[in-house]
């Protein structure tokens, strides 16, 4: 069998992933590999896609691999799949799936942003791996990628893939601006980060009426005008002097035109299933903040442009790049009322310093990290630092006491002969504390 590997790590042939591909290569010498390196060469793409598409057309089997960056992959292999969309290409028919490796952080919103754009096209859709960045080191890892080949080749020989979701909708009519703006109020720093570019004339009015919405001054930051030199090459040279290797001013704009707001609101249009590879691009490049949650306890909002309530896997990225962030998710706004919701939500959040807790979403991610920086805490001194000083390191370890009093009730609970009333006792003991706080607490005014 022929499989086509996109290998869409920037890191081209010194990337993790691949290795796992050249293992498999080496294990199943019955099957051609052919590799496409779109991620360190996305330029040359950019310019000439006729030999990629020979290839893809060409193979039975095409394997997507790529790290999980930020919720996403890569933003050069984002543009890859753009490119592929774009060519006119027919690339109905051929099985596609997809290998991955990370920390585990988001990769289901990886894989499901890859086999949304496959269905796209008309593929067949076999679900991927999601592999951990060791993993191939250990006997059981490569056990993992033995059996995830031996199973995508049953599946092509026998007819085997995901059914293509249910046609979408005919999309809304463009948006058209109806709102004139206002007298607007000082007090707040409001920035709004969009891609925009020419043509997007339905975003441009859809910003216009949100500001005509908001009761506060806001100023406009376009990263569709900004010079990226290119996307995030994982070089980790960010690492030891918090700066990007690129010298395109990126730094100075986030930190100084963005991360110094007291609010923000992404405005983009969607594209291919999420806010498109520039903006991609705009987010993998923030690496140069490490791990560090630097707008911790801001509100953010979001104006898109397009069939967002279609869009589930773009609503779970959205929400778990907040929760995160610990960043208080105003609202998405995508038609009037839902703008007008969430730019009065978003004023209330800055009148009221109002922030939720973390949900499952952002607490999960959190405790991913925090292993991550501890164990990487020599090379990563500034997510280090950061980590410590907020008591970010909460391993269940650091509460022996706790850990104590847990096995000394079991131990009890299980010898007991009369176990009822030791529930009983336990349940007492548990609400006794919040008895009293209840019986503590006064009427607000």
């Amino acid at each position: 069998m022929k499989i086509c590997v996109i290998n869409g790590s920037p890191r081209g042939k010194n990337s993790v992933t691949l290795q796992t591909m050249l293992y498999l290569e080496k294990r199943f010498p019955a099957h051609e590999f052919d590799f496409l390196n779109v991620g360190a060469g996305i330029q040359s793409f950019e310019r000439d896609m006729s030999g990629a598409v020979e290839a893809i057309r060409s193979a039975r089997l095409l394997l997507f691999s790529y790290p999980v960056y930020t919720f996403l992959v890569p933003s050069q292999l984002h543009r890859f799949i753009e490119l592929m969309k774009r060519s006119g290409a027919d690339f109905r028919d051929i099985y596609v799936s997809q290998l991955s490796t990370s920390m585990h952080f988001y990769d289901i919103t990886a894989h499901r942003f890859i086999e949304d754009n496959c269905h796209d096209m008309g593929m067949h859709v076999i679900h991927g791996l999601s592999a951990g960045m060791e993993d191939l080191l250990s006997p059981q890892g490569q056990q993992d990628a033995d059996n995830f080949l031996r199973y995508l080749v049953h599946c092509v020989e026998n007819g085997i893939y995901e059914p293509a979701p249910p046609l979408r909708p005919t999309p809304a009519a463009p948006y058209v601006q109806s709102l004139e703006p206002g007298v607007k109020e000082e007090g707040f720093d409001t920035v709004i980060v969009g891609d925009l570019r020419e043509g997007d004339e339905s975003l441009r009015a859809m910003i216009k009426d949100f500001t005509a919405l908001y009761p506060y001054k806001t100023r406009f930051v376009n990263i569709g005008d900004f010079d990226f030199k290119g996307g995030c090459l994982g070089c980790f040279g960010c690492t030891a002097s918090g700066k990007c290797v690129y010298k395109d001013g990126f730094d100075s704009l986030l930190r100084n035109s963005i991360q110094n707001a007291d609010a923000t609101v992404y405005a983009f249009t969607i594209r291919d299933h999420s806010m498109g590879s520039r903006f991609k691009m705009f987010d993998d490049r923030q690496f140069c903040n490490g791990h560090r949650t630097l707008t911790e306890g801001k509100s953010v909002a979001y104006i898109v442009n397009g069939d967002y309530q279609q869009e589930e896997n773009l609503r779970t990225l959205l929400e778990a790049r907040a929760q995160v962030a610990h960043n208080f998710l105003a609202g998405v706004g995508w038609d009037l009322p839902s703008m007008e919701a969430a730019a009065k939500r978003l004023s209330y959040s800055l009148e009221h310093k109002y922030v939720q807790p973390r949900n499952f979403y952002g607490v999960g991610g959190m405790k991913i990290f925090r292993d991550l920086i501890w164990t990487m805490r020599g090379l990563m001194k500034a997510d280090h630092q950061f980590y410590k000083s907020r008591g970010l390191y909460d391993f269940p370890q650091k509460r022996p006491g706790r850990m104590l009093a847990m096995c000394l009730l079991g131990a009890m609970m299980r010898r007991s002969k009369n176990s009822a009333k030791m529930k009983e006792r336990f349940n007492r003991g548990m609400m006794a504390p919040y008895e009293k706080l209840l019986e503590r607490v006064r009427p607000t005014k």
